[in-house]
C-alpha cells in the first residue's frame, strides 16, 4: 500500500515542548506505536483459533495484530491507564473506520482537524465510560494525531532533525535509506563520527552527562533498577549503529517518523483492510484490563495461556519482581505455551527458568530489522 504520509514539521520543538512539560517522555503517553517487529511477534508466537493470549498492552498495536489470526481469547495488562486507552480507542476505530480513516484520525496520514475532533468524539462513545473519560481529557492530542504524541516518535523526530542540521542533503537521504546500501551508510557514519564536532561535541556531551540524560529518554522505572539506560546513552552512537546502517526507511520502527514512509510490515500485519476485518470479527474477544503484567497474569487460570507476549516488562523488574512475574508465568502457563519477550539487555533475564528456548527463533533474530533490543527470546513452556 502506497500511502501519503502526515509530517510532523515542529521537529525539536514538538520534543522540546514535551521535556518541559512533563520532563519524562514515557509519563502520560509512553508507547503510541509498537517498537518491536509485529512480524516476528507474528512468526514466533504462530497465534491460531484454538489459543489464549495473554501478554503487556503498552500501544495495543501487537495484541491488536495476533487477534487478527481469530484466537479463543486476547487479554492485555498495562498499569498506565492512558496505554490502555489508547487500544480500546484502537480497537473501535478498527471497528467503524476504514484503513484510510485510522491512519488518518491517528496521525500517520493527513487530515483536517476539525474532521479528527469529529471522528474522536464520534469513537469515544464505543469505548468503555472510564476510558472514554480518559481519552476526553486528551482530547488536546487528536488535532495533531495522537501517535504523533508518542515518545517514540517525539525521539525519532528530535534525532532525524539534529541529523539533518549535520549533514548535507545527499548524506542526509542515504542515512535515511532512500538511497545507497549498509556498506555506504557504514562508512558515512565513521566519518560522521570521527568529526571533531562529534567526537568532542555531542559525544563527549552524551559520555558525560549519561546519568542526568537518561531519565529524559527512557522510563523512570528502568533507569531506577538498570545502568543499561546509562551505557545506552554514553554509548549513544555505537549502540544504535545497526539502526543507522540499516536505513530508517528500512526499519518498521523509524520508517514513519524518520522517513514519512509506512513499513510494508504494518501493512501486511495491521494496516490492511484483511487485517481490519478479522480484528473486527474477533473484538469481542479482546479484554485489556488496567493493571501491572504480574498482578494481571495472577488473575488469570492456571495452565490458561497457550501464548504470552512479554515485551521487555523484564527489563523494568528488581529482582524480587522479576521472581514474581517468572512464578505468574510458569503458573499460568500452558503445557508447550510459547513466550515471548524482547530486551534491551545483553542477557536474557528470564532464562530457562520458564521454558526452553524454541529452535525457530534463532533464525528469526538473522532477520530482525528493528534492531533495538539485543535479546530476542521465544520460550517453549514444559
Amino acid at each position: 500500500m502506497r500511502q501519503r504520509i502526515a509530517q510532523d514539521s515542529a521537529g525539536l520543538g514538538s520534543f522540546a515542548r514535551r521535556l518541559l512539560r512533563e520532563r519524562n517522555l514515557y509519563g502520560a503517553l509512553a508507547f503510541a506505536e509498537t517498537a518491536e517487529s509485529l512480524r516476528i511477534c507474528q512468526s514466533a508466537l504462530q497465534v491460531g483459533p484454538s489459543d489464549r493470549v495473554a501478554g503487556i498492552c503498552s500501544s495495543g498495536d501487537v495484541l491488536l495484530s495476533l487477534l487478527a489470526n481469530g484466537p479463543e481469547q486476547v487479554v492485555g495488562f498495562d498499569l498506565n491507564a492512558v496505554q490502555v486507552a489508547l487500544a480500546e480507542l484502537k480497537r473501535a476505530a478498527i471497528m467503524h473506520l476504514d484503513v484510510q480513516a485510522y491512519l488518518e484520525l491517528f496521525g500517520v496520514a493527513p487530515a483536517t482537524r476539525a474532521w479528527r475532533l469529529c471522528t474522536f468524539d464520534r469513537l469515544t462513545r464505543a469505548t468503555p465510560s472510564s476510558t472514554r473519560r480518559l481519552l476526553l481529557n486528551r482530547r488536546a492530542w487528536v488535532p495533531k494525531g495522537m501517535l504523533n504524541h508518542g515518545m517514540t516518535h517525539l525521539i525519532i523526530v528530535a534525532i532525524v532533525a539534529t541529523l539533518r542540521r549535520m549533514v548535507d542533503a545527499e548524506t542526509f537521504a542515504l542515512l535515511l535509506g532512500h538511497h545507497g546500501q549498509r556498506e555506504e551508510r557504514r562508512t558515512c557514519l565513521n566519518r560522521l563520527i570521527e568529526r571533531p564536532s562529534t567526537r568532542y561535541g555531542l559525544a563527549l556531551l552524551a559520555r558525560t552527562f549519561a546519568p542526568q540524560l537518561k531519565w529524559l529518554f527512557f522510563p523512570h522505572k528502568l533507569c531506577r533498577v538498570s545502568t543499561r539506560p546509562d551505557e545506552m546513552v554514553a554509548d549513544f552512537f555505537e549502540t544504535f549503529r545497526p539502526l543507522f546502517e540499516g536505513g530508517a526507511k528500512n526499519n518498521p520502527v523509524l520508517a514513519r517518523s524518520a522517513a514519512g514512509h509506512v513499513h510494508p510490515e504494518w501493512t501486511e500485519h495491521l494496516y490492511s483492510a484483511q487485517s481490519f476485518s478479522q480484528i473486527n470479527d474477533a473484538s469481542t474477544r479482546l479484554r485489556l484490563e488496567v493493571l501491572d503484567l504480574t498482578a494481571g497474569l495472577a488473575t488469570l487460570p492456571d495452565k490458561w495461556a497457550t501464548r504470552l507476549y512479554l515485551s521487555n516488562a523484564p527489563d523494568y523488574l528488581t529482582p524480587h519482581e522479576l521472581q514474581a512475574l517468572i512464578d505468574q508465568v510458569r503458573r499460568v502457563s500452558a503445557p508447550g505455551a510459547r513466550i515471548l519477550h524482547f530486551s534491551l539487555l545483553d542477557v536474557d533475564r528470564l532464562g530457562s527458568s520458564i521454558g526452553d528456548e524454541a529452535e525457530p527463533i534463532c533464525s528469526l533474530r538473522s532477520t530482525d530489522n528493528v534492531h533495538l533490543y539485543p535479546t530476542i527470546a521465544l520460550r517453549v513452556a514444559p
